[in-house]
């Protein structure tokens, strides 16, 4: 149960950055500003890579159950955003929180994999976190495009913030406390080398 719940943890984030691709042409067809397409995709990865090179420092602050919950909260935060972006504008700030969120759940989940499971297993679980990867990737455009046909592009972001509130309500449940990260020394946080990143 609890490497099930890391692999939801890859689904949301993988999904949902492939989900943009099809759900994006419809919210520009909605919601104008053709030429902010590309900030979309560049405002998540951005989100993705900032979050993914925090989270060590995240996973030493706190313990890994509570960090992979504030991150499902912040890309649970911006899915809803996306969903109910009155303007193109506020869906981009969406799109950066939904990437941090992402990120974040995506970098912690390998820290829990190295912390708290058996090393002899780790290449059988990397080759599942793989699969799981590979198939987000294959189904999140399938999603999109399903909802994008139908008028509903929307739904697709909440179909994902509703995915956030299970995995916050199941990680509490399925993490034990033995998968939670010791805490350890405060270190200061990187903010010129993540400027610098930027």
């Amino acid at each position: 149960p609890q490497f099930a719940i890391l692999c939801f943890a890859v689904w949301l984030h993988a999904a949902n950055s492939m989900l943009a691709a099809t759900t994006l042409p419809s919210a520009v067809g909605e919601l104008g500003h053709a030429d902010l397409i590309a900030w979309a995709f560049m405002l998540s990865q951005l989100g993705s890579i900032l979050a993914g090179a925090a989270a060590g420092l995240l996973a030493r602050r706190m313990e890994l159950r509570r960090g992979l919950i504030a991150a499902a909260f912040v890309y649970g935060v911006g899915s809803v955003v996306c969903a109910s972006a009155p303007i193109m504008q506020v869906l981009l700030a969406g799109r950066l929180l939904q990437g941090a969120g992402g990120g974040m759940l995506l970098a912690l989940t390998y820290v829990a994999l190295a912390r708290h499971f058996p090393s002899h297993l780790l290449p059988r679980f990397m080759a599942m976190i793989s699969a799981v990867w590979s198939t987000s990737a294959f189904c999140g455009p399938l999603i999109g495009g399903t909802f994008s046909t139908f008028g509903l592009w929307r739904f697709g972001f909440w179909a994902f913030a509703a995915q956030a509130v299970l995995f916050i309500a199941l990680a509490p449940r399925v993490l034990s406390k033995e998968v939670d990260g010791a805490e350890q020394p405060p270190a200061r946080f990187p903010a010129l080398r993540l400027s610098l990143l930027s």
